[in-house]
């Protein structure tokens, strides 16, 4: 045998090396102890599914068995190493045997990898799912869960929510849910809604806007973030993992119980652009369809904009509502198509206006 090589051999037992000869072909490594190859002798096989490599400095270890206690040592730079390690390293090409291979840092990389994609496949597909099987109704019982829990902590305007609630009445809102109003006396400049139908506005955009129109608008955009089901996704993706563990333990309670505690997130609910977009248009559809002029919307957010400054409290609207450029130019485009359209005056939201004022 033209390929048989000089090597040092460990057996685990001596601290010592022993001389033996080694040989190796497609199937795996073989050994004999000894200085020369004797075809009579015993020869130990070793297939290469069970071993393993590692280089220190210019030494290569072949480790024999998974125990690691049987090992090979011989020259990085001898003839034959390039060719065992290739046969080493194609040993096992299945996904675990790459993993195993892998150092610390690029194994922490893949388990962060395929983390973020169960994680999004969970917040993707909870959502999905929860849109389908959740009906109007449902919602609605839901969202009043909500709204209970998180009105604990508030203080209501009663008289405003009163008027509040019959300037919503004058307006068509919603085919699908019971849009309800509620006044929080709060200086921030805030209001959000609630699955189901519930809308919260804080006492400081009520001061801050400056007519009935911008009214309008706020409750436009608020209610199609309702029709629209937005708030519902988001408070889904939010809370997907523990949604999960209680479907698979068949915990009604437990869902709700799940769902409303993450309400809570949506009094600061970040939207992306795309649904706060989509949440504008829809609201200045709303606006139209009461014959309202839509640019009541571009007012709205020009007045947030420009009031925000001066007011120190001013956080959650303005961060999740931005009312960015872009957002105000989307709707003066909206506009255009109705601008030598006529919308007649509306007394009842006037004189309800003036009394929320």
């Amino acid at each position: 045998m033209d390929n048989i090589q000089q090597v040092d051999f460990f057996d685990g037992l001596q601290a010592g090396p022993k001389l033996a000869l080694m040989y190796f072909n497609a199937e795996g490594i073989s050994i004999q102890l000894g200085a020369y190859w004797n075809k009579e002798a015993t020869v130990l096989f070793f297939p290469y599914k069970q071993c393993s490599i590692q280089q220190t400095g210019n030494n290569l270890f072949v480790f024999l068995n998974r125990n690691a206690t049987n090992y090979i040592s011989f020259n990085a730079d001898e003839s034959f190493a390039v060719d065992l390690k290739q046969k080493l390293n194609q040993k096992d090409q299945s996904f675990a045997g790459s993993l195993l291979r892998m150092n610390v840092f690029s194994l922490v990389i893949m388990v962060g990898i395929l983390l973020t994609g169960v994680y999004w496949g969970v917040s993707t597909i909870v959502p999905w799912a929860g849109l389908k099987l959740i009906k109007p109704s449902t919602e609605t019982e839901l969202g009043e869960k909500m709204y209970q829990s998180m009105m604990q902590a508030e203080t209501i305007d009663k008289e405003r929510t009163k008027l509040l609630q019959e300037f919503a009445r004058s307006m068509q809102l919603s085919n699908n849910y019971p849009i309800k109003l509620t006044v929080v006396k709060n200086k921030e400049v805030n209001a959000y809604a609630i699955p189901g139908g519930n809308i919260v506005v804080y006492s400081g955009i009520l001061r801050a806007m400056k007519s009935p129109d911008e009214l309008a608008a706020l409750l436009g955009h608020e209610t199609a973030h309702i029709n629209e089901r937005h708030s519902l996704r988001s408070i889904l993706r939010s809370a997907a993992t523990g949604l999960i563990v209680s479907v698979v333990l068949n915990d009604i309670s437990g869902i709700f119980s799940i769902v409303v505690e993450n309400a809570e997130g949506l009094r600061t609910m970040h939207f992306s652009r795309g649904i706060e977009k989509s949440a504008d248009e829809e609201g200045m559809k709303i606006l139209v369809k009461n014959n309202i002029h839509p640019l009541a919307m571009k007012k709205l957010m020009e007045r947030l904009k420009e009031n925000s400054p001066e007011i120190p409290e001013v956080l959650s609207f303005m961060q999740s509502h931005p009312a960015t450029d872009e957002r105000i130019k989307h709707a003066s485009e909206f506009a255009v198509p109705y601008k030598n359209s006529s919308f007649a005056p509306k007394p009842v939201l006037d004189s309800i206006w003036t009394a929320l004022k």
